[in-house]
């Protein structure tokens, strides 16, 4: 586990789709002899090859990881994929050699550096299903009123669309 304040080193190259990203941190990792951490939430998985501008392996000069790591329709989070990261960048710095990120889901990048914690549970329990029922059946705006009487903390950086 990488320990908060552990002055962790990481070069990180983001920004949104077909702007030339993954060529640049490919070229980065292979002059620094590292690899390439993807931060992309499509890249992860397989067959989505289309529309996230995925590097082919026979493109790359360094090791792309991160990529074609799921099967599409496979539940999949940033605490997930903070696991996932975290033992790459751990094995990266443990040989002396800086991760490079690449990539445009900034949450997944935070997961991978910052000090989040995630909740323990399901990905889609049952109080998730009775609340995602409940959004359908009250529609958007009364659930954001029902969570800003339970937790107006809560509500108040939430936006009433965010079910």
């Amino acid at each position: 586990m990488i320990a908060p304040g552990a002055g962790l080193s990481a070069v990180a190259i983001v920004g949104p789709t077909a702007v030339g990203k993954s060529d640049v941190a490919d070229r980065l990792a292979a002059r620094l002899s590292s690899e390439v951490l993807s931060c992309d939430a499509m890249q992860i998985y397989r067959g989505m090859d289309i529309g996230t501008a995925k590097m082919a392996p026979a493109e790359c000069t360094a090791p792309l990881r991160l990529v074609d790591i799921v099967e599409p329709g496979v539940a999949y989070s940033a605490a997930l994929y903070q696991v996932d990261a975290r033992v790459h960048v751990e094995r990266l710095l443990g040989e002396g050699r800086l991760p490079v990120f690449c990539g445009g889901t900034g949450l997944y990048l935070k997961a991978a550096l910052d000090e989040m914690d995630f909740p323990s549970g399901e990905l889609e329990d049952d109080r998730r299903a009775g609340y995602q029922e409940l959004a359908e059946r009250m529609g958007d705006e009364a659930l954001h009123a029902l969570l800003a009487e339970r937790d107006p903390e809560s509500a108040a950086v939430i936006h009433p669309h965010n079910v």
